[in-house]
């Protein structure tokens, strides 16, 4: 039974997954419709991630220089 499960455990993962994906889909779409402002909010919460990301990646490539201390 355990090698069962772990043989198919990707079609049990990709299966749950685009469940949830299609569920989250239509619960977007759904509030989307019935508040306007929300998709003003959202872009502003997807700005602020990708600007929090792009810092993130700066900050950890100028920490992984080498020091030119010499």
């Amino acid at each position: 039974m355990i090698h069962f499960l772990q043989r198919n455990m990707a079609f049990f993962l990709a299966s749950i997954m685009t469940a949830v994906a299609i569920t989250l889909y239509n619960l977007g779409c759904l509030l989307l419709r019935h508040h306007h402002t929300m998709l003003h909010d959202l872009h502003h919460a997807a700005g602020a991630i990708v600007l929090l990301a792009g810092f993130y990646t700066m900050i950890r490539y100028m920490q992984s220089l080498p020091d030119d201390e010499g």
